[in-house]
């Protein structure tokens, strides 16, 4: 049962842009579990450890253990798989889809520079670092599809329109009149109405079909490519073999391409010969979101005794630049006229390629972290983050955040603050030979009324359909050899992440459900091969 109507999202149906929502800004500030081969093989449970390269991004006073320069670099290859199944008890049907893609990356280069003050106490070293971590990267392919749909997406683009309460006659694309850009309507709606799959009559947008003798199902393949890649500029220094601290910079690009193939199909009840011939029509997008931010982190590690470690670090939020770059095509084929006495011709409709600057601020982090060093046997570690999702804000281009308040006030309703948790353990099997294993979960963002489908999402410019994203489980093993200066590690990443997937928003009001929705359960695997070659000098 439905239970709560959100109304803030109203304003963001009007705009005629891109990316702003929600699902967006957590998409663009979850990162991955990536670095060095050492740091992945313990599940990156290395906030009190320190001495690793990808500290830098995580808990900067890592860079105060180092008692040593040090040159790194580190690579992995792997694979992707996405796995779409109909969840049942929704009324509908559907077919589970598995793709597999191959990934290739560079998850980190570094180096840290050690100064010592020839001080027996106090300031004992000054150590400088810089790296290149990858935060996240990943691409995907995932297929959704469902038949005997709840609702048509022709309803969900009708009641964009009906929010916008425009007069009919200026969603008309002609030569003396621009709509995308001489009106606030919704630009789904203008491709729906020129594309002829939404009407007005008796006062209101209506969808495709009105009637029950219908019957209709969607398919939606989405492709996209994500990543995040920091460099981060680090001082830290160590204070009597006891405390250990660090400042870092980062400046972090990203990168999110999206492309989504959505074909919704109609078909008379009764009759499975005109499955799929009856009618249809495809909506097409492309959405290009790049930009640049900067944080700040700062760290300590305390280590009152050889065998104990605790660690804490404050992360900033990132505040990002960012620029979408989009467009849509709805082509419509076999549609009814208004009066249900024939079809349209074929039609096809273009949205104009566009882009929009707009500023994202990121949640703060905070982490707690906690190690035992067993001497030369070995090492225990765990680590805990919160992120409070909550803070998350959208400004425009000059730093106003009224264009956003409605998303921004959703953001603060709709998300929590995120948990994530990390274990790891590595031993030393030989004074040359170390073996590691790990484990991390990353709970959802979302508020459970979000995860149980109670709360009205809103999606922005031409794209409907959205996913939540719920749970992430990382299984990780590794092995190190050190001969000499020279190091090389080892490490294998298996993640395992959860969401759900949605062809278009649900709608309703106080009291019935007028466009309604269901979920498609997507679980994406991947897999990763992780080597990690040094130098200490």
């Amino acid at each position: 049962m439905k239970k709560i109507i959100a109304i803030n999202g109203l304003l963001l149906c009007a705009m005629p842009f891109f990316g702003q929502t929600v699902m967006d800004a957590v998409n663009y500030t979850q990162t991955d579990i990536v670095g060095t081969a050492r740091y992945m093989g313990m599940a990156g449970a290395f906030g009190a450890l320190g001495g690793d390269i990808s500290t830098l991004s995580q808990n900067p006073a890592g860079i105060g253990v180092y008692r040593s320069s040090e040159v790194v670099i580190t690579g992995s290859l792997g694979g992707v798989e996405t796995a779409s199944s109909v969840m049942k008890g929704y009324g509908y049907s559907g077919d589970g889809f598995k793709n597999s893609r191959l990934n290739a990356n560079a998850n980190n280069l570094g180096y840290v520079g050690t100064y010592r003050t020839g001080n027996s106490d106090g300031l004992l070293s000054l150590n400088f670092g810089f790296a290149f971590n990858r935060l996240a990267g990943e691409k995907r392919r995932y297929k959704v599809t469902q038949n005997n749909m709840p609702s048509a997406l022709s309803d969900f683009i009708a009641d964009q329109a009906n929010m916008w309460t425009g007069n009919s006659a200026d969603l008309i694309v002609s030569k003396n009149h621009d709509p995308y850009y001489n009106t606030n309507a919704p630009w789904i709606s203008i491709l729906g109405y020129n594309g002829n799959i939404i009407s007005f009559n008796n006062g209101s947008y209506n969808g495709l079909y009105l009637n029950d003798n219908v019957q209709f199902g969607g398919d939606l393949l989405v492709d996209e490519t994500k990543s995040i890649d920091e460099y981060t500029f680090n001082i830290g220094g160590n204070i009597s073999n006891l405390i250990y601290w660090g400042v870092g910079l980062g400046v972090v690009d990203i990168e999110y391409k999206l492309k989504t193939y959505y074909d919704e199909y109609y078909w008379q009840e009764g009759k499975p010969d005109t499955y799929k011939s009856y009618a249809n029509y495809k909506l097409d997008n492309y959405l290009d979101t790049r930009g640049t931010g900067l944080n700040v982190k700062l760290g300590l590690i305390l280590r009152p005794s050889n065998n104990f470690r605790f660690g804490v670090a404050v992360h900033t939020p990132t505040w990002y630049d960012l620029t979408d770059e989009f467009g849509a095509v709805l082509e419509s084929n076999g549609v009814p006229t208004l009066d249900n006495t024939g079809t349209f011709k074929s039609v096809r409709v273009n949205s104009p390629s566009d882009y929009y600057d707009y500023k994202l601020q990121t949640p703060w982090k905070y982490q707690f972290s906690a190690a035992v060093v067993m001497g030369k046997m070995g090492i225990l570690s765990a680590e805990y983050e919160l992120a409070n999702y909550g803070t998350i804000k959208y400004k425009d281009a000059e730093g106003y955040d009224s264009p956003f308040a409605g998303t921004n006030a959703d953001i603060s309703n709709q998300l929590r603050d995120q948990h994530t948790i990390k274990v790891g353990t590595e031993l030393r099997l030989t004074p040359e030979v170390s073996m590691r294993l790990g484990f991390a979960n990353q709970w959802s963002p979302y508020e459970k009324s979000v995860l149980d489908n109670d709360v009205m999402m809103f999606t922005a410019g031409t794209i409907p359909n959205y996913v939540i994203q719920k749970s992430t489980q990382y299984y990780t093993a590794g092995l190190g050899y050190r001969f000499g200066n020279i190091f090389t590690d080892f490490a294998f990443v298996w993640r395992e992440n959860q969401q759900d997937a949605y062809l278009m928003p649900a709608a309703w009001d106080a009291n019935n459900i007028y466009i309604n929705n269901a979920p498609t359960k997507l679980n994406t695997s991947s897999y990763k091969f992780v080597v990690t070659l040094g130098y200490k000098f």
